[in-house]
């Protein structure tokens, strides 16, 4: 089923419907409603931290699995990003603390808020591993792309990331050999590992949509911090973009073998060049396709 609310497309699978009804004849409504709050809490505070940036919200998802929600965090600041990426597991976190605060003032059963607080606090920590696509591993990258560049940002949290899918793997297996059936942590590994085979066209996938959206960020901001870069003339065009930056624009001067400026290009003409010359193409080359378009 398709909703429209605003500008957000909302989209919920008819499967959901039967949940309540499904958890109460099997006994797991209060654990299956406490981490679904918890979830949507989560989403909500990302959705909300991007609406205060003016950033939109695409698609809202619910599904027997929970929320996900498209956010075009490709639009936000290096500083926006951060705030909207670390928004979901602090609200989590929040409402953990709240969970807690009410078990002990409020009179009658308090294990539901002992699940609401366990929910969100899982939830909010699961979600701050160094691994992509979670927070976690969305935070790590944008705080790393600034001073690495966009490509070894992406190979760092990569790295990161294996360590983390090894240490869960191992603890999964010692779980498995101590309780016999338990075997969660196993599976968050190696689900992990799997992701991460994904990641690298991903990574690449990012590095150029921080490019083409640089150009609106601009447009709304009105004043862009910039870096220059220096290329020799044999250099191809598609290298550049490993050395370029998330919040900063970049122009590029081209040198000859003996190190005089043949030609000057911003990231955006570089991008125009690539889309519509061949992608072996040279800083050189460009430089004297310029010179005959003049």
């Amino acid at each position: 089923m398709k909703l429209k609310l605003g500008a957000t497309e909302i989209r919920i699978s008819l499967c959901v419907m039967l949940l309540p009804a499904l958890t109460l004849m099997t006994g797991f409504f209060a654990a299956y409603s406490a981490v679904f709050i918890s979830m949507l809490l989560h989403e909500l505070g990302h959705i909300a931290v991007a609406g205060i940036f003016g950033v939109r919200t695409d698609i809202f998802s619910v599904s027997v699995l929970g929320f996900s929600a498209s956010i075009q965090t490709s639009r936000c600041s290096r500083k926006e990003s951060i705030f909207v990426y670390s928004a979901g597991p602090a609200l989590n976190l929040l409402f953990f603390f709240t969970a807690l605060i009410l078990e002990h003032i409020l009179p009658g059963e308090q294990e539901y808020f002992k699940l609401l607080a366990a929910s969100n606090l899982y939830l909010g920590l699961f979600n701050l591993l160094p691994v992509m696509p979670l927070d976690g591993g969305q935070l790590m990258y944008v705080l790393l792309r600034g001073s690495l560049g966009s490509n070894a940002a992406g190979r760092a949290v990569r790295v990161l990331a294996w360590f983390v899918s090894v240490l869960l793997t191992a603890a999964g297996v010692y779980q498995v050999l101590i309780t016999t059936f338990n075997a969660s942590l196993m599976m968050i590994g190696l689900h992990t590992m799997i992701v991460l085979r994904t990641t690298r066209l991903e990574s690449a996938l990012m590095s150029m949509r921080e490019i083409i959206y640089r150009r609106s960020r601009l447009a709304r901001r009105g004043i862009y911090a910039a870096r220059d870069l220096v290329a020799m003339k044999d250099t191809l065009l598609r290298e550049s973009l490993k050395s370029m930056d998330f919040d900063r624009f970049h122009i590029v001067y081209v040198l000859d073998d003996d190190l005089h400026i043949i030609g000057t290009f911003t990231e955006n003409q570089i991008m125009d060049a690539l889309v519509e010359h061949d992608e072996e193409l040279t800083f050189g080359e460009l430089a004297d396709l310029q010179k005959k378009a003049r």
